[in-house]
């Protein structure tokens, strides 16, 4: 399958391969049989009385010769380089692990194979093992995949069948049925663009794909992968896995903390174990192992500044390049009626003027009918975009059909705390629980300090919240969330008094913390009893800003004023 080389392409290629590092390869033929003598073997001493050799028998001799030399130019055709595959990784500074299983081995789940298949990056697998027809490659490949969906949903895998059958088809329809049988298939896709020979699901990739190059198959030549090129192939397949500009920067980041594993480990060296362990002893036990993570955490974000920094896509003239290649293959503009460019712009070199250059674009007022210029201003000696008019710009250059939903998901991402599955789920500052004793839903935000979260006892603690509202469709709203269903729920927060919320809530372990309903909920109960449901969780930035807004609110001095005075200043702030 030939990949166009382009800026952005060129950039995920390389973002995966910094990434990938280990693949595990399982066939049958990884090494040659051992030699066993037989009697046969052993050489007839020479006869003393041997006559000599008739010239009839000279041309059968001659012959024999010749099908024995054919014959081992077929079985040298059929042989498969494993030394050339190790290469091809090594050029990539992947590690290819050969993995021969013994006839008769299992492939299950609890099997040897599949332990070590499951922590691999990449798993390349024979389809004929040991004659069997692709029933363990079958096996291996369906248990990795359903696997994948129920046990570690969160790991990207892509798994190679690489076989010597020519009819490559049929591979793919026997592992499609088993498919079928044990997995539902409306979580399998069959691209259309694979000739039957890809199958993918949320997080898992498979790919058929053949070891030597069969002219009776013509249909499948994209798919007829060289020895020496199957690294740079495992790598084009991999990329479709993790193909978004931000997911190939989160990889380099990824790469970048396994490469700095030393780094991060030495900071933490067995010197501080003592003092650690003191510290510990000091406080409360889980309290102190709870400070682990906010360590590890900067230490983490040090490494990502130090590797990723402000260009992660490389200096200004190739994130250019990347940013601008992007556009042109993703980019598709959406009709904004208050928003003219010019009749004659072009939509998608706009779209990259800015995404590229920011307020710092060219000149479009020599455009006919064009109103850009109107939404920029010049503050502080620079060209900025008026706040009245960036929903409008953000809105045109989303290239989203469901109009703000990009823009949604970006903002919970950059404001809340995501917690996964085993997360454990405790009260604390910047948590947002959902009110279960109401008909209508109600929401409120945990203001209380961090230090007064820990240390509850069973008398109980008393906890500040402020209640948050739900708005009106196209109303304005202060922060979007998602919930434990992944959908997304717009709030509005006003720091008010009358918005305030306290609950008493009682823990026998210093913390409060929810419990898992047989509905998938984590539910908080207070002293009376109430229950609330946990929905997400601010990163500590923003609930801290929500904490101090408020605290200001209610800190405010009141007193007596001139009117006029005091419309005078309202006025002033306004400005």
């Amino acid at each position: 399958m030939s990949e166009i080389t382009s800026s952005f392409n060129d950039f995920i290629l390389k973002s995966v391969s910094r990434y990938l590092q280990t693949v595990v390869l399982i066939d049958d033929k990884i090494y040659p049989p051992k030699a066993v003598r037989t009697p046969t073997d052993l050489q007839e001493p020479p006869s003393r009385h041997r006559k000599a050799a008739s010239k009839s028998a000279e041309p059968v001799l001659e012959k024999k010769e010749v099908i024995d030399k054919l014959a081992e130019e077929i079985d040298q055709s059929e042989e498969v380089s494993f030394h050339d595959i190790q290469n091809s990784f090594a050029e990539k500074r992947i590690i290819c692990s050969l993995y021969q299983p013994k006839q008769g081995a299992s492939f299950n789940s609890s099997s040897d194979v599949y332990n070590l298949c499951s922590v691999a990056d990449v798993v390349v697998v024979d389809w004929d093992i040991h004659g069997d027809s692709g029933k363990k490659a079958t096996e291996l490949v369906v248990t990795l995949i359903e696997q994948s969906m129920k046990e570690v949903p969160h790991q990207l895998r892509l798994v190679l069948i690489y076989t010597m059958d020519p009819n490559l088809g049929s591979v793919a329809n026997s592992v499609y049925e088993a498919f079928s049988s044990q997995i539902d298939t409306a979580l399998i896709d069959v691209l259309e663009d694979g000739n039957g020979l890809v199958f993918t699901s949320e997080n898992a990739r498979v790919v058929v794909l053949g070891k030597k190059i069969n002219t009776a198959f013509l249909q499948y030549s994209d798919f007829f992968v060289p020895e020496k090129d199957l690294a740079e192939r495992t790598i084009n397949e991999f990329s479709h896995l993790a193909s978004g500009l931000l997911q190939c920067i989160i990889l380099q980041g990824i790469a970048s903390l396994r490469e700095n594993n030393r780094r991060i480990l030495m900071r933490f060296h067995k010197g501080l174990d003592a003092a650690f362990l003191a510290h510990r002893a000091l406080l409360m036990p889980d309290e102190a192992f709870g400070q682990i993570i906010p360590m590890l955490t900067d230490e983490l974000r040090a490494v990502l500044e130090d590797n990723l920094g402000e260009h992660p896509l490389g200096d200004e003239i190739i994130s250019k390049e990347i940013i601008s290649d992007w556009c042109n293959k993703h980019w598709k503009p959406v009709t904004v009626s208050d928003l003219q460019i010019g009749s004659s712009v072009d939509p998608t070199a706009f779209a990259i003027d800015v995404f590229c250059n920011g307020s710092n674009i060219a000149d479009y007022s020599k455009y006919r009918g064009s109103r850009i210029s109107g939404m920029l201003e010049m503050k502080d000696g620079l060209n900025k975009w008026k706040e009245k008019k960036c929903d409008l710009l953000a809105e045109y250059l989303s290239s989203d059909e469901k109009g703000n939903f990009s823009h949604e998901m970006l903002s919970a991402l950059m404001s809340q705390r995501i917690a996964y599955e085993n997360s454990r789920k405790s009260l604390r500052l910047g948590v947002i629980l959902r009110i279960k004793i109401t008909e209508k839903p109600r929401y409120m935000l945990c203001l209380q300090p961090v230090c007064d979260s820990v240390r509850v006892n069973e008398k109980g603690t008393p906890f500040i919240f402020c209640l948050l509202d739900v708005p009106n469709n196209g109303s304005i709203f202060t922060h979007t969330v998602k919930d434990s269903s992944d959908s997304t729920i717009r709030l509005v927060y006003k720091a008010k008094v009358t918005n305030c919320y306290i609950s008493l809530f009682s823990s026998n372990t210093g913390v409060v913390c929810a419990s898992e309903n047989g509905e998938g909920q984590f539910i908080f109960k207070d002293t009376e009893d109430k229950e609330y449901e946990w929905v997400a969780e601010l990163k500590i930035e923003h609930a801290q800003r929500a904490a101090e807004e408020f605290g200001r609110i209610l800190s405010r001095v009141g007193l007596n004023e001139s009117e006029w005075l005091r419309l005078k200043t309202k006025q002033l702030n306004n400005q």
